[in-house]
């Protein structure tokens, strides 16, 4: 019986910390899924022993305004997270982190954010310090622009967790793509990548008006993939119009690889969309069947 329950412990303590919060009722069915053969897996008994490990001071219980201190916003008032005990202490630690990222010292500034990624594995940022990131990316110094940029992209990608203000990130990401607005050489090489694949993510028109620009103004246009994602790819489609239109005014003029270059962008969206099928994919295929 005492094996059984350390393997529980030790099962839970393991989901915990792969992943800071998790809600009561996704653990649970967790659980059930992992050991539909086994017995004392019901409901009933992980409640009983998850119960007995909040009590023990192994997991912590988050309920009601306990979730919106670390960033949790859901509608439903009677939710509950678990977190492990020691996940609220290193809270604590990053909080006063956090904090130091706002320094106007960039050496503090360096420092915090590699703390911040040194518990990337024990503990998630939730979307108020997230926000927190975001007003720091109003700077002049590029390294601290990519770190940051980085982080907040990781978990917008990685995580599924976004900034609250989402206007504000908005904005932002606007700003810089207005600053940094041409491909950067060497270490900053994916920084402008960055800029259009988030602001792709939130459909924003700021993807095709920079695009329009490329087209005019970039050489190499055959080296570009800034346009080619999974996140680009709904506010290219939705832009259809425009981007014909502005196909064609290039073929007009004379302007052929400008052109060409908004015809892939298009169909590169349309296929990651599912609406055209891939012919390097068809190609493929064919070439295995000899």
């Amino acid at each position: 019986m005492y094996k059984k329950g350390l393997d529980f412990d030790t099962e839970v303590i393991g989901i915990l910390s792969n992943t800071a919060f998790v809600r009561r009722g996704q653990l649970i069915q967790t659980l059930m899924n992992r050991h539909k053969r086994d017995s004392g897996y019901s409901e009933k008994s992980i409640n009983r022993k998850l119960d007995s490990m909040v009590k023990r001071g192994i997991v912590i219980n988050l309920r009601g305004d306990a979730l919106k201190k670390v960033g949790i916003r859901v509608d439903d008032g009677r939710a509950s997270f678990f977190t492990l005990k020691k996940t609220e202490e290193i809270k604590k630690h990053i909080d006063t982190i956090i904090g130091k990222i706002s320094s106007n010292n960039p050496i503090i500034q360096k420092m915090a954010l590699k703390e911040l990624e040194k518990y990337k594995k024990q503990y998630t940022l939730n979307p108020n310090q997230l926000d927190i990131l975001i007003a720091q990316l109003d700077t002049e110094d590029i390294d601290l622009i990519d770190h940051i940029l980085r982080l907040v992209y990781t978990y917008i990608d990685k995580k599924d967790i976004e900034p609250y203000n989402k206007l504000e990130a908005i904005k932002m990401l606007r700003t810089l793509l207005n600053k940094y607005p041409k491909p950067l050489p060497h270490r900053h090489k994916n920084l402008r990548t960055h800029f259009i694949y988030l602001l792709g993510y939130y459909k924003d028109s700021a993807v095709i008006e920079r695009l329009k620009k490329d087209v005019e103004e970039l050489d190499n246009l055959h080296e570009m993939e800034d346009y080619d994602s999974n996140y680009t790819a709904h506010v290219i489609e939705e832009h259809r119009e425009e981007l014909y239109e502005c196909e064609e005014k290039l073929r007009l003029e004379g302007k052929e690889e400008p052109a060409q270059f908004i015809a892939q962008v298009r169909v590169r969206a349309m296929i990651h969309l599912g609406m055209y099928d891939d012919p390097f994919e068809q190609n493929k295929a064919a070439a295995e069947k000899f």
